[in-house]
Parts: structure tokens; C-alpha cells; sequence
């Protein structure tokens, strides 16, 4: 305890606790504790408060300060369970599942799992599922959000596709676009208009041009670029037709001989799943009735019965 009674340590605490990116030993020379011995003896007094971090940035070393009510909590921690958070903290907001932290740790699986729990107890983690392996679970610190690899982005929603949201929002679009059927509306248009109704989740401007994308393909809307450069979207109307399906059976107009190259264009350059599609997965290049249109020669009539693929 003889450390805790070091002097000005309150004030060495306020001091990195007002600089949320840390300070450096040289950043606290400056501020007026230039004996490095002595602010190396203020930097563990608080460590055993669990009230400091210490993080190593390059060939230097930061100290960030633990906010107080945290750092009450970390105190009052098992060592086994205060080595497990900070093997979850390392892993920022990728996570951390519980195979990595036995490895990393070294500790036994019985432990990991009692040590995961009380942090769970204590609100100092939370799990997530992942989008990349849907049978793994994930932990990160709670205040975290979790990385577009493990959460999947907008498009996501607890591990699993969003398609309700998807759709919610492929309906505000078109219904904006039926406003004025005739004239064009950019991208910006479209997401003022969408941001103007209330939803679970918040989508970007990319975002809206995803779901614009689906609706060229369903042969919805057409795009062109207009003369100040912009990309604007139109809507089509089709008579007597129903609401064609991105996989229905039919090739997309993306799909049609490049103007003077006389080639097709590669349907996965231009699909908005690609970065879903993976062998063996729900959306993958087994299944996909594009890919298989595309490889298959234009004069074989096997092409008109090409099975619709079931994502």
C-alpha cells in the first residue's frame, strides 16, 4: 500500500485522465514530473488500482487512464478473470472466442468459461455472433462495436441476414422514386428521403447504393451518369409484367456484350453479394444462376432451363 500514498498522485491521475489518447513519459517531463523513476512509481501505484493501462505504441510507452467506476470493477477481479479481459481488450473489435483465449492464456477451459461468465455479470464484456462462422461466439469489451467482419455490416442483424430490413428499404426507394416516376433522383435524394423514417438501424449513403443496385438488377429503376458527373436513378415501367426477382430465371441486363468488345461482362464484378458468396455457403458460386448462364455458351438450349438457385 505504500505506494498509493506516493505524492501528487491524484493530481498524476487527473492529469492523464483529461488526455484520452494517453500521454508518454516524455509528454509528463514536460507537465512537470521530469524524475521518470518517480512517475514510473506514480504509473504502478495506479496499476494496482487497476485505475491505469499501459500500452505500448512503437518504441515508445502510453499510459491511458481506466475511468473510475470501471476501474472499481477490475479491481475487484480474480487475477484468472482480469488476465481473461484483458486477452478480450487485445483483441479489439474482432473479439475474442473462447478456443483463442484457453491458447492465450494458458488457462483450462472450466476457468476461461467461469472467468467469461462473471465478466458477462459484470457488464464488462458482451457476446457477439459472427458472421463468419455462424457456430462461434465472440466476446469484446462492451462499449465495443463490433468490426464489419464479424458483424456483417447494415445488412446484418444478430449474426443472421436482415432481409426484412433490406426490403424496408428497397420499398423507400421505390416509394420516393413514384413521386415523380420521370425525373431523375441522385443517391443523396434518396438517402435524405430514407433517414426521414424511423428504423432499427441507420444506414450510409453506400449503403442506399447497394439497395439501388438490387433494384437496377430486378430491373426496377435504370441509372445513368449525368453530366456533372453524378450517378441518377429513374424509374422503369414495365407493362404487363410481374415484379421480376434478382434470381429469377432470366439474364440481368448487366449481362449483355460490352459496347465494342464483343464480350459478356463477369456477372460477380457487378453483384451486390460477392462479398457474401463463398464455397459452400448460402450464397455461393454452386448455386448461382448467373455464373452458371454466363460459363454455359449462348447457343447451348440448356440455358432455358438452368434451375432458380434456393439461397
Amino acid at each position: 500500500m505504500a505506494l498509493v500514498q506516493v505524492p501528487n498522485l491524484e493530481e498524476f491521475y487527473q492529469f492523464i485522465s483529461e488526455r484520452p489518447a494517453g500521454v508518454t513519459f516524455e509528454e509528463l517531463a514536460r507537465a512537470g514530473w521530469p524524475d521518470k523513476t518517480q512517475a514510473t512509481h506514480l504509473a504502478n501505484a495506479l496499476l494496482t488500482q487497476s485505475r491505469l493501462d499501459i500500452i505500448s505504441a512503437g518504441d515508445k510507452i502510453v499510459l491511458k487512464a481506466v475511468a473510475p467506476q470501471l476501474a472499481l470493477k477490475l479491481s475487484r477481479l480474480e487475477a484468472t478473470t482480469r488476465s481473461v479481459y484483458q486477452q478480450i481488450e487485445k483483441a479489439g473489435d474482432r473479439g475474442a472466442w473462447s478456443k483463442s483465449l484457453k491458447d492465450q492464456t494458458k488457462l483450462q477451459q472450466h476457468t476461461i468459461t467461469k472467468a467469461i461468465k462473471e465478466l458477462l455479470k459484470q457488464q464488462l464484456i458482451k457476446e457477439v455472433k459472427s458472421v463468419q462462422n455462424r457456430n462461434r461466439k465472440v466476446f469484446m469489451l462492451i462499449d465495443l462495436e463490433p468490426s464489419l467482419e464479424v458483424s456483417g455490416g447494415t445488412w446484418y442483424k444478430d449474426g443472421e441476414f436482415n432481409y426484412s430490413w433490406v426490403e424496408t428499404l428497397r420499398e423507400y426507394c421505390l416509394a420516393f422514386m413514384d413521386k415523380s416516376p420521370e425525373r431523375p433522383v441522385s443517391q443523396a435524394d434518396l438517402y435524405r428521403f430514407v433517414m426521414q423514417h424511423p428504423a432499427p438501424q441507420v444506414p450510409t449513403e453506400e449503403d442506399i447504393l447497394c439497395i439501388m443496385k438490387t433494384l437496377e438488377l430486378d430491373e426496377e429503376v435504370s441509372s445513368i451518369v449525368s453530366a456533372e458527373g453524378h450517378r441518377v436513378f429513374m424509374r422503369r415501367r414495365r407493362r404487363n409484367l410481374e415484379p421480376l426477382d434478382i434470381f429469377a430465371a432470366r439474364l440481368p441486363n448487366f449481362l449483355q456484350e460490352a459496347e465494342g468488345e464483343g464480350r459478356l461482362v463477369v456477372p460477380c464484378l457487378c453483384c451486390p453479394l460477392r462479398n457474401e458468396c463463398k464455397a459452400g455457403g448460402r450464397v455461393c458460386p454452386e448455386k448461382c444462376e448467373f455464373l452458371t448462364r454466363w460459363l454455359q455458351p449462348l447457343e447451348d438450349p440448356s440455358n432455358e432451363d438452368v434451375p432458380m438457385p434456393d439461397w
